[in-house]
């Protein structure tokens, strides 16, 4: 099952394209099996062209079953077996280390060298105190765009970064994901942005400084990844 994951993330268009071809052979093969059933006055021959007719339709429905299961794969299950997108992973799991110039005390120090305008974070601004619910926004537009990745490292998290979103699709001045700062307890937070291509390049991440001014319930937790 793995392995067939990464062939379906890594060869996506490449499979649409073989499939697009072969369902073109298919109606190829059933139209001239029609066209010979209707013109000969052999029985032998009509019976062969419905036994042609039948193949073409079984291998129309496999395709179709192909193209099913490889839309599926890449568009609802985890791309833990992709090797240029083994992080992109929606549950709340420690991606990264500690940044070294991101310090969670009184005075939040963000080194925020790594947000151009092709990754960055709008809103929250560096500094912001949030509550409540809350619309992360942002940009995250790279020539050959895999993934972006939403972050929070703070409290809760002894020092390493959780992932709050990820996504595919490239945004400009659009939304990255949803936070609730109910979920987490009054305090100072970092969010970050890691925006990676479809080679496994990524940028340097966009980190900016919160203040969270609720305290929640049902505190996440981090948990190591092996």
């Amino acid at each position: 099952m793995s392995r067939f994951i990464e062939f379906a993330n890594q060869y996506e268009w490449w499979i649409y394209s073989g499939l697009g071809l072969a369902a073109c052979l298919s109606l190829w093969l059933f139209w001239s099996a029609y066209q010979r059933m209707e013109v000969t006055p052999f029985g032998l021959e009509k019976s062969n062209a419905r036994r042609w007719q039948f193949l073409a339709l079984t291998i129309l429905v496999f395709l179709l079953g192909v193209l099913a299961a490889t839309f599926a794969v890449n568009r609802y299950f985890p791309d833990d077996f992709n090797p240029a997108a083994s992080a992109l992973t929606p549950n709340l799991r420690v991606t990264a280390t500690p940044t070294p110039t991101l310090v969670l005390s009184a005075n939040v120090e963000v080194d925020s060298s790594g947000c151009p305008n092709v990754s960055e974070i709008i809103n929250p601004t560096n500094g912001e105190r949030l509550s409540g619910p809350y619309e992360i926004r942002g940009t995250a537009n790279i020539p050959r765009l895999a993934f972006y990745k939403v972050e929070i490292s703070g409290l809760t998290t002894n020092g390493a970064w959780v992932t709050l979103s990820v996504g595919r699709e490239a945004k400009v001045d659009g939304s990255l994901g949803a936070f609730n700062t109910n979920n987490y307890p009054a305090g100072e937070y970092a969010f970050r942005l890691v925006v990676t291509d479809n080679e496994g390049h990524s940028l340097p991440p966009c980190v900016i400084a919160v203040t969270l001014a609720q305290t929640g319930l049902n505190v996440p937790t981090a948990t190591s990844v092996p």
